[in-house]
């Protein structure tokens, strides 16, 4: 007789840390603690968290994480979608300077009116 893999998904199982028994370096009050060497990469280390952290943590490949150190700590934090901050790009010129020069009373070149004036040639509507 074989043993069959529960018919649940692994993305979608969720882990009762305190109903469980604890697994290797894992204490039965949902700590866990072990080794994982750094590697390199590019210019950077990369440390491996090891599958029984990223499921007690329901973390996911590609999740960003907020890395900080306090004394000779590190601490990684997955960062909440609540407290992602939003990007806003900064541009690249001011009003005053992407106006420099322009004078509103000076008539269009033949160029300029044949730009203003020619047909839409894709869906543009107007």
């Amino acid at each position: 007789m074989t043993k069959t893999k529960s018919a649940i998904p692994r993305s979608s199982r969720t882990m009762d840390i305190s109903s469980r028994h604890p697994t290797k370096g894992q204490s039965a009050g949902g700590e866990y603690s072990t080794t994982s060497k750094l590697k390199r990469a590019g210019g950077s280390l990369v440390l491996t968290v090891p599958a029984a952290a990223r499921d007690m943590l329901g973390l996911t490949e590609g999740q960003e994480m907020v890395v900080s150190v306090k004394g000779r700590q590190v601490i990684a934090e997955p960062v909440s979608v609540a407290a992602k901050p939003i990007k806003v790009r900064q541009p690249k010129y001011t009003l005053d300077e992407l106006l420099e020069g322009y004078e509103s009373g000076v008539p269009l070149s033949a160029e300029e009116k044949a730009w203003a004036d020619a047909p839409p040639v894709g869906n543009e509507v107007w």
